[in-house]
């Protein structure tokens, strides 16, 4: 009797995220980090962050998909990560 090959079942909700949990959850994290997350459009500017005061700010670009705003966190998380351990470090004055 021939048999029926068992199809793939598709991935649930719960197997990984999807992009928009993603991004949420870099956004979670960034704001345990100390940031305010702002969504703005940016022209002809790049995303990024700057300290003003005792208060962080971090850019995402509005007009980005969600795709590309995961991975502009993601790149400005890094980066301050690596300034602030090249502070520690004493490569950059502080």
């Amino acid at each position: 009797m021939p048999t029926v090959p068992q199809q793939s079942h598709p991935r649930s909700a719960t197997d990984s995220p999807n992009i928009v949990q993603r991004l949420a959850q870099a956004i979670g994290t960034a704001k345990e980090m100390g940031f305010e997350v702002r969504k703005i459009v940016l022209d002809d500017q790049l995303p990024g962050w700057c300290q003003i005061g005792p208060k962080k700010i971090l850019f995402l670009d509005l007009t980005a998909s969600t795709g590309e705003q995961l991975e502009q966190i993601d790149e400005i998380i890094a980066s301050y990560c690596n300034q602030r351990e090249a502070r520690h470090e004493g490569r950059i004055a502080a």
